[in-house]
This record gives structure tokens, C-alpha cells and sequence, in this order.
């Protein structure tokens, strides 16, 4: 198995129990309404709330994906000679 499908594999393991442990705090920290046909259902998120977490989702894939560039200088995070 060659390491580019080893890492998609251990990312896509990673990213579904991100979602999943992201799904599970989701609904502890919302109450679940009840309509008259007794169904289930989550409260709408607000629009703001969604674009902020998305930011952040957006920000930290674009951080991932900059890990490999090195920083200024060119010689990473010690000092300068």
C-alpha cells in the first residue's frame, strides 16, 4: 500500500470521528424540540453562528495545507544567524 493511500485512509478515519464527536457535542449542547406530529427536530442554527465555524474549518485546512512551506528565511522557527 503506497503512503498516499495509507494517509488517505488515516485521514478519512480522522476526519469522520472529528464529525462524529462534532455531531455528539452538537446535540448535547442543543435542547430538541418536539412539533405537534411528534417528531423530532434541532433548533435552526443561526446563519452567523454557521459562517463562523465554517471560517474556522476553512482556516485550519488552509493551515494544513501550509504545513509543508517553510517559514520566513527559509531556515523554520530557530533563531537567525
Amino acid at each position: 500500500m503506497s503512503l498516499r493511500t495509507r494517509l488517505m485512509i488515516v485521514g478519512g478515519v480522522l476526519g469522520g470521528l472529528l464529525g462524529v464527536s462534532a455531531a455528539y457535542l452538537y446535540m448535547r449542547s442543543v435542547s430538541i424540540e418536539v412539533d405537534e406530529e411528534g417528531r423530532e427536530r434541532l433548533p435552526a442554527i443561526q446563519p452567523g453562528k454557521a459562517l463562523a465555524v465554517g471560517l474556522g474549518v476553512l482556516t485550519v485546512l488552509r493551515q494544513i495545507a501550509g504545513m509543508e512551506q517553510p517559514s520566513e528565511g527559509g531556515r523554520g522557527r530557530g533563531r537567525k544567524r
